[in-house]
C-alpha cells in the first residue's frame, strides 16, 4: 500500500485539530427538551431561564450533531474550534 502523501497527511492533521461543540441560539429555543432527550452524552440540561443549554462536565461536547439535527426549532448551532478553545472563523 502506498503511504500517504504529504498533502494529505497535513489535511488529516489540520482535521484532527477541529472540534465541534454544540451551542443553543437563544432566540429560537422553544424549551421543548429534544435536544436533552438525544443528547448522548447528557450534557444538555434547561438553565435557570428555562432555555436547553450545553453545561461544562467531565464530559464536554464534541459536537456529535445529534442535537444539532433533532432540534425541531433550528435553535443548536455547531461551533468549530480549535484543539486550543479559539473559534475558528468559517
Amino acid at each position: 500500500m502506498k503511504a500517504a502523501s504529504n498533502e494529505l497527511r497535513e489535511k488529516i492533521k489540520e482535521l484532527s485539530e477541529i472540534v465541534y461543540k454544540a451551542t443553543t441560539i437563544l432566540e429560537k429555543c422553544k424549551s421543548c427538551g429534544t435536544c436533552i432527550k438525544f443528547c448522548p452524552l447528557n450534557i444538555r440540561m434547561f438553565n435557570d431561564k428555562g432555555i436547553a443549554i450545553t453545561v461544562k462536565s467531565n464530559k464536554s461536547c464534541r459536537g456529535c450533531s445529534v442535537c444539532y439535527h433533532r432540534c425541531p426549532n433550528q435553535a443548536i448551532d455547531l461551533k468549530h474550534f480549535k484543539n486550543n478553545g479559539k473559534t475558528r472563523d468559517k
